[in-house]
């Protein structure tokens, strides 16, 4: 058996390994995240109007800072700590690297904003906002995970901390601009405060564009992957 046959047949298991061990290491991160989101939620239900503002800036707090822990961790303090070229002499490619660490990182934050973004539509099941809004919140919470996609992606093909960071205040800034944008519209202002969710054309193009943005940058950090020419 040649060297060539040996990887191809390990390459599955290391790059489960690589994956599990990114799971590993932002486990308790991970948990303590989620705890604060749905923490952030039971205060709303709570305290209502009272506590609204402060609910909303730690349940997107708890996402976003979940994507730039995670992001952070297991893709720029990995290259710091010169863990890298370990990584590279196991038996895989680029492509195998990469694969990995989007699936970890998309597992880990994916699973808490899909779970705390599920959990927070019980807001208007408790009647503490109006069903007009969840077609904002929907949007918001979407633009939430673009952003965290951005960093991704950024961390992802620079792998520095200073590309990193860049991407992390300019996807903070201009979140909070798109958010303030988008409620200017008329056709959300002028829906957002029914009694009855209205998915009008403006929502669902503004949804149908964060989707395949983040559908595109996730395939555009895989073909920047496979073309770079100097990996470590």
């Amino acid at each position: 058996m040649n060297a060539s046959t040996t990887a191809v047949e390990t390459t599955p298991s290391v790059v489960r390994e690589l994956v599990l061990k990114d799971l590993r290491i932002m486990k308790i991160p991970s948990i303590c995240y989620w705890l604060a989101g749905i923490g952030s939620i039971v205060l709303a239900l709570l305290w209502g109007d009272a506590a609204g503002t402060i609910a909303f800036i730690l349940f997107i707090s708890a996402i976003f800072g979940a994507g730039v822990h995670a992001a952070m961790q297991t893709i720029t303090e990995e290259r710091r700590e010169q863990n890298l070229p370990f990584i590279m002499s196991l038996p895989i490619t680029i492509a195998d690297y990469t694969r990995a660490k989007m699936l970890a990182n998309l597992l880990l934050v994916g699973g808490i904003w899909l779970t705390l973004s599920a959990a927070s539509y019980v807001i208007f099941i408790g009647d503490v906002m109006p069903s007009g809004t969840i077609p904002l919140m929907t949007i918001i919470l979407v633009a939430v995970l673009l952003a965290y996609v951005i960093i991704l992606a950024t961390t992802m093909v620079f792998q520095g901390i200073a590309p990193a960071i860049t991407a992390i205040v300019a996807a903070n800034l201009g979140n909070q601009a798109f958010i303030w944008w988008i409620a200017s519209f008329h056709a959300v202002r002028s829906t957002v405060n029914g009694t009855e969710a209205v998915w009008n054309a403006t929502y669902l193009t503004v949804l149908g564009a964060q989707i395949g943005a983040i559908v595109v940058l996730v395939g555009l950090v895989f073909y920047a992957q496979s073309r770079k020419t100097e990996f470590l």
